[in-house]
Protein backbone atom coordinates (compact mmCIF):
# COMPACT_ATOMS: atom_id res chain seq x y z
CA UNK A 1 0.00 0.00 0.00
CA UNK A 2 1.18 3.49 -0.87
CA UNK A 3 0.59 7.13 0.05
CA UNK A 4 -1.53 9.15 -2.37
CA UNK A 5 -2.07 12.73 -3.54
CA UNK A 6 -5.43 14.36 -4.34
CA UNK A 7 -6.38 17.83 -5.59
CA UNK A 8 -8.84 20.25 -4.01
CA UNK A 9 -10.33 22.36 -6.84
CA UNK A 10 -9.08 25.96 -7.09
CA UNK A 11 -12.69 27.19 -7.02
CA UNK A 12 -12.76 26.17 -3.33
CA UNK A 13 -10.85 28.77 -1.33
CA UNK A 14 -8.21 27.41 1.02
CA UNK A 15 -9.84 29.35 3.87
CA UNK A 16 -13.13 27.49 3.27
CA UNK A 17 -11.31 24.16 3.04
CA UNK A 18 -9.54 24.88 6.33
CA UNK A 19 -12.95 25.07 8.00
CA UNK A 20 -13.54 21.45 7.00
CA UNK A 21 -10.02 20.51 8.10
CA UNK A 22 -10.72 22.06 11.51
CA UNK A 23 -13.90 20.01 11.88
CA UNK A 24 -12.04 16.71 11.53
CA UNK A 25 -8.80 17.54 13.38
CA UNK A 26 -9.92 15.78 16.60
CA UNK A 27 -10.85 12.53 14.75
CA UNK A 28 -14.59 12.94 15.56
CA UNK A 29 -15.58 13.44 11.91
CA UNK A 30 -14.26 12.37 8.52
CA UNK A 31 -13.68 14.05 5.18
CA UNK A 32 -14.59 12.11 2.05
CA UNK A 33 -12.99 12.42 -1.40
CA UNK A 34 -14.87 10.84 -4.31
CA UNK A 35 -12.95 8.53 -6.66
CA UNK A 36 -13.96 6.33 -9.59
CA UNK A 37 -11.97 3.39 -8.21
CA UNK A 38 -10.17 2.68 -4.95
CA UNK A 39 -6.39 3.22 -4.90
CA UNK A 40 -3.85 0.69 -3.63
CA UNK A 41 -3.72 2.34 -0.22
CA UNK A 42 -5.41 1.98 3.12
CA UNK A 43 -5.95 3.00 6.69
CA UNK A 44 -2.96 4.77 8.22
CA UNK A 45 -1.35 5.84 4.94
CA UNK A 46 -0.86 9.53 4.05
CA UNK A 47 -3.10 11.52 1.71
CA UNK A 48 -1.32 14.64 0.42
CA UNK A 49 -3.40 17.62 -0.70
CA UNK A 50 -2.72 19.79 -3.77
CA UNK A 51 -4.42 23.18 -3.91
CA UNK A 52 -3.82 26.06 -6.30
CA UNK A 53 -0.62 24.59 -7.72
CA UNK A 54 1.06 23.41 -4.49
CA UNK A 55 1.14 20.34 -2.25
CA UNK A 56 0.22 21.99 1.05
CA UNK A 57 0.38 19.04 3.44
CA UNK A 58 -1.15 15.70 4.33
CA UNK A 59 -3.57 13.89 6.59
CA UNK A 60 -4.22 10.26 7.51
CA UNK A 61 -6.45 7.94 5.50
CA UNK A 62 -9.01 6.33 7.83
CA UNK A 63 -10.77 4.13 5.29
CA UNK A 64 -12.32 3.68 1.88
CA UNK A 65 -16.04 3.10 1.44
CA UNK A 66 -18.80 3.03 -1.11
CA UNK A 67 -21.63 5.05 0.45
CA UNK A 68 -24.30 7.74 0.26
CA UNK A 69 -24.20 10.74 2.59
CA UNK A 70 -25.03 14.41 3.02
CA UNK A 71 -22.08 16.77 3.47
CA UNK A 72 -22.30 18.45 6.89
CA UNK A 73 -20.62 21.60 5.57
CA UNK A 74 -22.40 22.14 2.23
CA UNK A 75 -25.58 20.07 2.61
CA UNK A 76 -24.85 18.43 -0.78
CA UNK A 77 -25.89 14.80 -1.35
CA UNK A 78 -23.09 12.44 -2.44
CA UNK A 79 -22.95 8.78 -3.55
CA UNK A 80 -20.12 6.60 -4.80
CA UNK A 81 -16.65 5.44 -3.74
CA UNK A 82 -14.80 7.63 -1.28
CA UNK A 83 -11.38 7.89 0.35
CA UNK A 84 -11.96 8.89 3.98
CA UNK A 85 -9.56 11.08 5.96
CA UNK A 86 -9.48 12.46 9.49
CA UNK A 87 -7.22 13.93 12.15
CA UNK A 88 -5.00 16.98 12.08
CA UNK A 89 -3.77 18.43 8.80
CA UNK A 90 0.04 18.37 8.68
CA UNK A 91 1.29 21.40 6.76
CA UNK A 92 4.56 21.08 4.83
CA UNK A 93 7.19 23.58 5.95
CA UNK A 94 7.66 24.52 2.31
CA UNK A 95 4.79 23.76 -0.10
CA UNK A 96 5.86 21.78 -3.18
CA UNK A 97 4.82 23.00 -6.61
CA UNK A 98 2.52 20.57 -8.41
CA UNK A 99 -0.14 21.10 -11.04
CA UNK A 100 -3.62 20.01 -9.98
CA UNK A 101 -5.30 16.94 -11.49
CA UNK A 102 -8.45 14.83 -11.21
CA UNK A 103 -8.62 11.63 -9.20
CA UNK A 104 -5.59 10.48 -7.23
CA UNK A 105 -1.91 9.77 -7.84
CA UNK A 106 0.62 7.74 -5.94
CA UNK A 107 3.47 9.43 -4.09
CA UNK A 108 6.90 8.70 -5.57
Amino acid sequence: MRDIIITVPKKISWEEYEKELNQVKDWKYIMSFKVSNFPDTGKGKKCYIVHDGFIKGWMIITGMKEKKFTCQTTGKEWAGKFIERSGPFNYLKTPIEMKGFQGFRYVK
